[in-house]
């Protein structure tokens, strides 16, 4: 059963597809914001006023950063989905550093969320764009991720199509 979606956080209807159901099935994220208070500290502690200004920017009201933040809403025991997930991560990243990915995985299991995590040894932050055998590996786990993922919904598509 999924929990209600608050009316806030809801799509705008589309009225010529009405039975359509935009929930994400699974979700893939390579060094993803899972905690931006967090994120926020460390830019201000490498000093990065880009970064700095987009959260001050981002969360207006400033408490949209702990009302928003998924991993607060875990935290708190909200009542949310949670998607099959893949996080990937860079061992070097000082952007999001792999601790916080660390724990919002851990506290996403807690909260009945199966997730999988790759630290990718000598990465930093946008280590997935280069090419090289740290980026080819990634892309070879991300579609057998994929894979396992149609694979598990398949005997759900054919038992809904119509014959």
């Amino acid at each position: 059963m999924k929990p209600p979606t608050p009316p806030r956080w809801r799509t705008l209807p589309l009225p010529e597809a009405s039975g359509l159901d935009a929930a994400l099935a699974y979700v893939i994220a390579r060094s993803p914001i899972s905690d931006p208070f967090a994120r926020y500290g460390q830019a201000k502690k490498m000093r990065r006023e880009n970064l700095i200004k987009a959260s001050e920017t981002y969360f207006n009201p400033w408490e949209t950063i702990f009302e928003g933040n998924p991993q607060r809403i875990l935290e708190r025991g909200e009542p949310v989905t949670l998607p099959r997930m893949f996080v990937l991560q860079g061992e070097f990243d000082d952007n999001v550093l792999p601790a916080v990915q660390e724990k919002f995985v851990a506290t996403y299991r807690k909260a009945g969320g199966e997730i999988d995590y790759e630290l990718f040894l000598g990465c930093e932050h946008r280590w997935i764009i280069k090419p090289g055998p740290q980026t080819d590996r990634a892309i070879e786990m991300m579609k057998a991720f994929i894979a396992r993922q149609l694979q598990a919904r398949r005997p759900e598509v054919f038992a809904n199509a119509d014959h």
